[in-house]
């Protein structure tokens, strides 16, 4: 009865004090992330049309430059309660949006007549890359991608949880070899039902996404000596909760 107010005192001291100030997104936001739905019986056919004429299509927008980059998410699984694919889109400044919104009023979500024909453009979030670590590979290198989104109280409580709950982690689990890169997207309009924060996690093969749970488990243990770190672990659930987990292919293209 007594211990839990000691806890939450000393955590919100934490969090106003000793804890980085969060990061101020500069301009307008540079990352589009566009999930899309199709049916189990186009799956396939929409899976080859991402891989085919979409990426064609993104890849002349990059050599124009008018999109910075571009990648394409497949979910392992067919799951009514998340999405099927997803495309995170890069812009070299925020104006090249408008060259892009553009595109949106004949092609919604980047797709032409055929691939609406087989998946739809669902939710599409403007959002920043607030943290990334960690190198890239070509897609179709192997890589498990594993994407948790979450909604969170207070986005500038939330940004200072990350920095001292969530990346000293992560650093751990470089460490240990099983994670390649992470990025961390935070939802510039955080409102209505899409995610509010986007952890993107991709590890080096299907071994080493089988080797997370015991890795969280061993680098959380030294983390446990860190009374600043206990007390963020203390109050996670207080600061952020977490919507339905995809494990992810990326998509080469042909």
């Amino acid at each position: 009865m007594f211990y839990k107010p000691l806890v939450s005192i000393t955590a919100i001291a934490l969090l106003a004090c000793a804890l980085p100030a969060p990061v101020r997104a500069e301009g307008g936001p540079r990352n589009l992330l566009i999930t899309y739905r199709s049916t189990p019986a186009n799956r396939p056919a929409f899976r080859e049309y991402l891989q085919g004429p979409a990426s064609t299509r993104l890849e002349a927008l990059k050599k124009a430059g008018k999109i910075e980059d571009y990648q394409f998410l497949f979910n392992w699984y067919n799951d009514a309660l998340t999405w099927d694919a997803m495309a995170v889109i890069q812009f070299k400044d925020y104006a090249d949006v408008a060259h892009w919104n553009k595109l949106e009023q004949t092609s919604p979500g980047g797709l032409d007549a055929s691939g609406l024909a087989l998946g739809q453009p669902v939710i599409t979030v403007s959002a920043d890359l607030q943290w990334e670590a960690g190198d890239t590979v070509a897609a179709g290198s192997g890589r498990v991608f594993y994407l948790i989104p979450y909604e969170y109280r207070d986005r500038a409580e939330y940004t200072r949880y990350v920095d001292g709950y969530v990346l000293p982690q992560l650093k751990g689990w470089m460490k240990e070899g099983i994670l390649s890169r992470y990025r961390i997207f935070m939802n510039r309009y955080p409102v209505g039902a899409s995610w509010d924060a986007l952890f993107m996690y991709e590890y080096k093969d299907i071994e080493s996404f089988g080797e997370r749970e015991p890795v969280i488990a061993k680098v959380r243990g030294p983390l446990r000596e860190d009374p600043e770190w206990v007390a963020l672990s203390a109050i996670k659930q207080e600061i952020r909760s977490e919507s339905e987990n995809v494990i992810a292919d990326d998509l080469p293209a042909r």
